[in-house]
This record gives C-alpha cells, structure tokens and sequence, in this order.
C-alpha cells in the first residue's frame, strides 16, 4: 500500500514539518529503506530540479497619498480666505489670508518661531529664509545663518510685491515652512474662523504605500530596496522603500498584540496608480532560502516513521522509495539532500 502523501500543506504546516513533527499518519510501518515497486500509470510527477529557493513575502499595505500633517499661522485675526483641498503649496504659495492679507507656505525642516527683523540672532530659521527668497528671487547672496542687510532689503522687496508696506520685519505668522512640496488635502478651518496653528490638513503630492510588516520582513525592507505592489485590479508596478519606521506593537480587532513594523514605499511609476485613491493594496518580496540545491514540490514528500522523510523517484515504470533529508522551503518547493536522488529525476507527487 502506499503510504500518505503530504498533498496540502500551509504554513504552519510547513514549519512543522520543518521541525519534524509526527503528525502525519502512517498507511504501513515500513522503514525509510529503498524499495522499489510497479508504477501506476496515474501518477503524477513532477521534475527534481537545482535551483535557488526564493521565497515570496506578503503583507498588506494601503496606497495613499499618505499621513496628513496640519499646519496653520501664528498670525491673530480672522481667517478671510483658505486654500481648497488639491491646492499644490509650494515655495511663495499662499495657504490662506488673515484680515486679508496672505500666509504664504515655504520650504523648510524647522518650523517659524520668531519675527524675522534687524539684530535678531543667528539661525537655521533665518537661512531657510534667505534660501526661499532667494528662489523667488529677492535674496541675491550666498545664504547664511544671519540676518544682514542684504537679507532685510529681500524682505522687504517682497513683501512690497505682495501688497504690504516697504518693511524688513516680517511677522512671525507671515510664512509657513514646509519641509517639502505638498497638497490640501481638507480644511480644518474656513473663512470667518479665528486664525489659529490648525487650519489646513495637507498631504505629499505624490501617492505612497504604507504598511506594518512583521518584523520577519524587516530585513528584506531596508531603506532603498525595491518590492512588487500588487493594485486592486491584480496589475504590479515597482516601490521604493523610502522609510522605516521602529517597531511599534498592535492589537488587531479581536484584541491580540502583534509586533509590527511600519514601513513607507514610493512609486517608481505614480501614473500606474493614477486610477486610485485610497486603496488596499499587497507589498510583496522574495528571500532565498538555499542557493544550488536540489528541490520538489513539497507534495512529493511521504511521511516516514520517527519524523523522517522520503520521495518515490519513477523510472521505466517503477516507483522506488528514497529515503532524503529535508532542508529548506519557500513557497511549494522543499529543498531534499542524502537520498539517491539526482537532477532530472522524476517523482511522484499524487495521482
């Protein structure tokens, strides 16, 4: 009789079949010594092949434009006009106005805490400044950490330029820095409101995939590695790990804890994606698991007393039992060693 053919197995199973557990059962108690026998001609089989085993890793993630920040004005007053949601702001663009006169949005990491004005301190604030000015090209210097004459006479010219009075005091409140290019995603605020620090919700321009992988994936994550987005429709285009985050810990619905980490990838090719919105899409990647070893489907291995393995190789109508070794597996290959068992070999896998 033949014995039980593993012909499903999951994950776990996998793992517990990796571990030798013994619960497969048995049809006889023969030992895992060669034995030959008549083959029917239903069998199945399949080709043992020399390959590299690579493994593909799946997580959920959703395609967004991503995390939106708020941002507003220190500015006291009332608000009189808000830039509306897929408003792009970037450099010298104005997000709102207060008693009617513009808050304008400019880049920078570190966000506006004083009146930018003659005898201030040195600061990185004030060469965010000088360098944004200088883009919309009022500041005719090398960008500095100082406030000097020729960073005065810019602010100055500017703000003529846009409807205030000649002075080179600018207001804390006056302009926003932003550390990139980004887009209104909603209004926290609208005209009448009193101004205040939270008024426009804004997200990046471009959409980006975010997802809490298991901490198993991490290392197949890094910073600037490639992965597979599969979008709704089943089509994949290309990402790009921009970010990961640490280890965070979260419970799931039915309340269990779970390790995650979160990771952040950009589209190589945005336009593949153009189509959707917010949307659940699959980041998926490979590992190998063994290089140059001999494997077969996992379906070829039988069950053998003592948590041992073997696989039945046909040849000229004859089916002999070998006794292998298990190694490693990904996906539906199992890697086998210490058999008499040869690449090109046929074994069979079910009928």
């Amino acid at each position: 009789m033949r014995k039980k053919r593993i012909a499903v197995i999951s994950a776990a199973g996998v793992l517990a079949i990796a571990a030798g557990a013994t619960g497969f059962s048995l049809m006889d108690g023969t030992s895992a010594e060669e034995t030959t026998k008549a083959v029917s001609s239903s069998v199945e089989t399949a080709t043992v092949t020399k390959t590299d085993l690579v493994e593909r890793v799946e997580a959920k993630g959703t395609l967004n434009h991503g995390k939106p920040a708020t941002y507003g004005t220190q500015l006291t007053g009332t608000l009189t006009s808000v830039a509306a949601p897929g408003t792009r702001l970037t450099i010298g663009t104005e997000m709102m106005r207060v008693n009617e006169r513009p808050v304008f949005a400019m880049r920078g990491e570190v966000p506006a805490w004083r009146n930018f004005e003659e005898g201030m301190s040195n600061g990185q604030d004030v060469m965010q400044l000088e360098q944004n000015l200088k883009a919309l090209g009022y500041f005719e210097d090398e960008p500095d950490k100082h406030f000097g004459r020729g960073t005065a006479s810019a602010i100055a010219r500017w703000k003529k330029d846009h409807g205030f009075e000649w002075s080179t005091t600018l207001e804390l409140g006056r302009v926003v820095f932003i550390p990139s290019d980004v887009q209104v995603s909603s209004q926290k605020a609208r005209a009448g409101d009193a101004a205040s620090t939270s008024v426009l919700d804004v997200t990046g321009t471009s959409k980006v995939v975010t997802a809490e992988v298991p901490p198993s994936m991490r290392s197949l994550l890094p910073v600037g590695a490639k992965a597979d987005i599969k979008l709704p429709d089943g089509k994949t285009t290309e990402g790009v790990v921009e970010a990961v985050d640490p280890s965070v810990e979260k419970e799931d619905e039915s309340g269990q804890k779970s390790v995650k980490v979160p990771v952040r990838l950009s589209l190589t090719d945005p336009a593949a994606a153009e189509a959707y919105a917010d949307v659940t899409v699959s980041v998926v990647t490979t590992r190998t698991t063994a290089k140059g070893v001999l494997a077969v489907p996992v379906r070829a291995l039988l069950a053998e007393p003592g948590g041992k393995y073997a696989v039945e190789v046909i040849k000229n109508g004859e089916a002999t039992r070998v006794p292998v070794e298990i190694g490693a597996f990904a996906d539906d290959l199992v890697e086998i060693k210490g058999g008499d068992v040869h690449e090109g070999d046929e074994v069979a896998v079910g009928e």
